[in-house]
């Protein structure tokens, strides 16, 4: 009995001795946001408008359960490195209740954020401006600066005006006056372009052009008659990044309509039979087109009559209601699927066996 309780003794004190060794010591684990990313960085009319992407992850990679807010920082002009920190100021707070609305939306992914922030009346006089974004976990714990981006803020020109649309069988073709002076009454230095927005209905107003266009005019063929869209304009002060640029011009609402009928066909010719009489013709190119309709009318008559109530929809036709001895003239027409009717085409005189002149 007394040997086995020495033994379990034995076994209990080397058991302590090894809990009680001291091993490698190892560094704390790190619970650091990952720095935003900024994406781009604008001038749009008196407002700098800064896009970023929010962490997600911790410095070491593990999961970031949420944020707190974000803030923006602004510093002047000067030696590279953390010296920015040390002459930083803080200009906004972004909350995390905020965070959706501020969801970027010029761009197509929900990730992105976009802040505007205006700038005073002094600082638009093209010297470089230095921001820089830190984001804090739901513990306040604050993640390294973003990379530092610098834009040279200007005096930006008035929105174009006199936005007008005129709705073309292809196209949308917009025009607009450019504005001669500054948001403070200056003259304003020639445009290095514009840049086109479109919204769909309610929709955001969403970049058409990403490069600047040369001149007051566009011309936007990737639209549908139907729908209603709106449309606005701005003066761009830069022709590459950073992007300077003016506020939106007014929107313009164009609810384009198809009004516009087919071409009348053309190549019609006859085949005449013992007692019928096939037309052929050729095919149009419209690529909203529904279908032609046969016009006849006989040797006397003033006026075409169609033949039959449906469209048809290749480009062939049989006419068996005819007599011998009679003489029919045929016309076609193309029909689009709004209902636009094209102009008959040219006609074609013929009767059973007889062969055309």
């Amino acid at each position: 009995m007394k040997k086995r309780l020495s033994a379990a003794l034995l076994l209990l004190l080397l058991f302590l001795w090894a809990c009680g060794k001291k091993g490698e010591i190892l560094p704390p684990l790190a619970r650091i946001p990952e720095s935003p990313a900024v994406l781009s960085l604008a001038q749009r009319g008196t407002n700098i408008i800064l896009e970023w992407v929010n962490p997600s992850t911790y410095a070491d990679g593990r999961l970031l359960p949420g944020l707190s807010r974000v803030e923006i920082w602004r510093a002047d002009a000067g030696a590279e490195g953390g010296a920015f920190e040390s002459r930083a100021v803080l200009q906004a707070v972004v909350l995390s209740a905020d965070f959706p609305r501020y969801r970027a939306a010029e761009d197509r992914s929900a990730d992105v954020l976009a802040f505007a922030l205006a700038l005073e009346a002094g600082l638009l006089d093209g010297r470089p401006l230095f921001f820089g974004i830190r984001a804090l976990d739901t513990g306040q714990r604050k993640s390294p600066f973003s990379a530092w981006r610098a834009i040279r803020a200007r005096r930006p020109p008035r929105p174009p005006e006199g936005l007008k649309a005129e709705v073309r069988q292809d196209a949308v073709a917009l025009r607009w006056e450019p504005s001669s002076e500054n948001v403070d009454g200056s003259a304003a230095a020639p445009p290095a372009g514009y840049r086109i927005l479109r919204a769909e209905g309610d929709g955001p107003l969403v970049l058409l052009t990403d490069v600047p266009v040369p001149e007051p005019f566009f011309e936007d063929k990737d639209f549908e008659f139907g729908r209603v869209y709106r449309y606005a304009v701005r003066t761009s002060v830069t022709a590459e990044g950073p992007i300077a640029e003016s506020e939106d011009s007014s929107a313009l609402e164009v609810a384009p309509r198809d009004n516009f009928p087919p071409s009348p066909p053309a190549g019609l010719a006859t085949i005449p039979g013992g007692d019928f009489i096939s037309l052929i013709w050729d095919p149009n190119g419209e690529t909203d087109l529904a279908g032609y309709r046969v016009w006849r009318r006989e040797e006397g008559s003033a006026d075409f009559a169609p033949l039959g109530d449906e469209l048809v929809s290749g480009t062939t036709f049989i006419d068996r209601a005819v007599e011998k001895g009679k003489s029919y003239e045929y016309a076609v027409s193309a029909e689009d699927r709004a209902g636009n009717r094209s102009r008959l085409s040219d006609g074609v005189v013929d009767s059973p066996r007889t062969a055309r002149s």
